[in-house]
């Protein structure tokens, strides 16, 4: 423990010699430390001088740099090359006097055996060249703070990314590159078909925005439900609307909208249940219902004790998963019986 401590005292040191000549920087907490400023690197905003998209933060035993903007990620060590050199042998000496080494690597003494082993590096996604996942980003990062609000399992933070800047979707859809031209914190959504195909994405707002959703096709034919990559066709099936209601539930996927029967062609209808929206009088949804009951659909019809809209709002409201997918199966109708259901719970 004596080792972590000394290694981030050292580390905290140097960034505060550094930190005058870091624009705007500002230690937000101490501990764990957290520190912001302007990115020396990309400059940062060049349309709004008071953004601020770079951070130190505490990582394993030292302090690392990830700047908003330009994705850039590295240690406390490169950093100070980057913007002190003049102070970087330092910094690596009395890291060395101390018993450390830049980077956690072993001590040039260390004696280090490979044997015959042969590196294989995974080629990164698209996805993962642009952005940031949530599952890496910490807590004070605004999406992290979105997920925790809305309580969407951590488990599942690992398909999710983060950009500050939206209009690098265009970078991945060319298609749109006169349309996202905007700057705001959004989390990215894939929508990944069965052969690990990214068939589009769903930017959604994580603050105050007039167009709560961006949806991006990159295959212009597949249809694009959310999960699909993940899910067990031989097992029982959930479809809802919104991808975050489909985190709540085993074994689901989201359509992306109210359209539900769309998945059709993807997923086996004996063993799927649709799972719209608790919406009695909107027409256009009961419409829709009525639609697929038609076609033969497993629908779920939510019971006159539940009064919130969606999943999400009712995991909010105090329920848990467990419950949910209880309620689900129990009011889950098809035929003559969903008739009499429908019929019953609509309001329109």
């Amino acid at each position: 423990m004596l080792l972590s401590i000394d290694m981030l005292w050292i580390d905290i040191k140097y960034a505060n010699l550094l930190s005058i000549q870091l624009e705007q920087y500002a230690v937000k907490q101490q501990s764990p430390f957290l520190a912001n400023f302007r990115c020396p690197i990309c400059g940062d905003s060049q349309k709004n001088r008071k953004k601020a998209r770079g951070y130190l933060f505490t990582k394993a035993n030292g302090l690392f740099y990830k700047c908003h903007n330009c994705s850039v990620s590295t240690t406390l060590g490169n950093l100070i090359k980057q913007v002190n050199p003049s102070i970087f042998d330092q910094y690596r000496l009395e890291r060395y006097t101390e018993g450390l080494d830049i980077g956690n690597a072993p001590r040039p003494h260390a004696k280090v055996e490979f044997g015959n082993f042969t590196p294989h590096f995974e080629e990164k996604s698209p996805l993962d060249r642009l952005f940031d996942k949530v599952s890496e980003l910490p807590d004070h990062n605004i999406a992290v703070r979105y997920l925790k609000q809305r309580k969407i399992p951590r488990d599942k933070w690992n398909s999710i990314y983060f950009a500050y800047e939206t209009k690098k979707l265009a970078k991945m859809c060319p298609d749109y590159d006169e349309i996202v031209t905007f700057e705001e914190p959004r989390i990215i959504l894939p929508f990944i078909d069965r052969n690990k195909n990214l068939i589009g994405v769903t930017a959604r707002a994580v603050d105050k925005s007039k167009m709560r959703y961006v949806t991006l096709r990159i295959d212009k034919i597949k249809p694009m439900v959310y999960n699909l990559n993940n899910i067990d066709t031989t097992k029982q099936v959930y479809c809802v609307e919104g991808p975050l209601d489909s985190m709540f539930l085993d074994n689901a996927v989201a359509a992306g909208s109210s359209d539900l029967a769309k998945v059709a062609n993807v997923i086996p209808k004996g063993n799927t249940t649709l799972i719209f929206d608790n919406q009695p009088r909107n027409r256009s949804v009961v419409n829709i219902m009525r639609k697929a009951m038609e076609e033969g659909w497993n629908i779920c019809v939510w019971p006159d004790t539940v009064l919130e809209k969606d999943i999400n709002d009712m995991i909010l409201a105090g329920k848990d998963s467990l419950e949910l997918q209880k309620v689900i199966n129990t009011n889950t109708h098809s035929g003559l019986s969903l008739r009499l259901k429908l019929n019953a719970w609509s309001k329109c």
